[in-house]
């Protein structure tokens, strides 16, 4: 069995940022919104978001809200993230994007648009 060499030395892997110990109880705060910034629930309205699709070869995945998920999805193919937009700045700077960050920013945290439609609806 092969052991990472931070564990086999004996260290602990840091939880958080380095002034926060790992066990201390602390609360690390409220999740929020990669890309709108708004606080997310732990209900039916956040989503988990591949940055580089799977298709594409992606494993990370990260919590987001569902709305801003399908907004993602109905604007971009998955090479288009895969390729360029797997970044969060690059992805907020888009007009389409900023225009939708813009009119989400005044939604409660729970909203969701069931009108958004994805690219696979619209047959792209």
């Amino acid at each position: 069995m092969v052991v990472k060499r931070r564990l086999r030395a004996g260290k602990a892997p840091q939880l958080g940022p380095p002034d926060i110990a790992p066990d201390d109880g602390a609360d690390p705060g409220p999740a929020c919104c990669p890309l709108c910034g708004r606080l997310l629930l732990d209900d039916a309205s956040t989503d988990l978001h591949h940055p580089v699709p799977r298709s594409q070869g992606g494993r990370a995945v990260i919590a987001m809200h569902r709305v801003c998920h399908q907004k993602i999805h109905s604007v971009f193919s998955e090479a288009e993230l895969a390729t360029i937009y797997h970044d969060w700045d690059t992805l907020r700077a888009h007009p389409a994007m900023a225009d939708f960050i813009r009119w989400i920013a005044r939604k409660p945290p729970g909203f969701f648009d069931r009108s958004r439609t994805t690219n696979a609806r619209r047959g792209r």
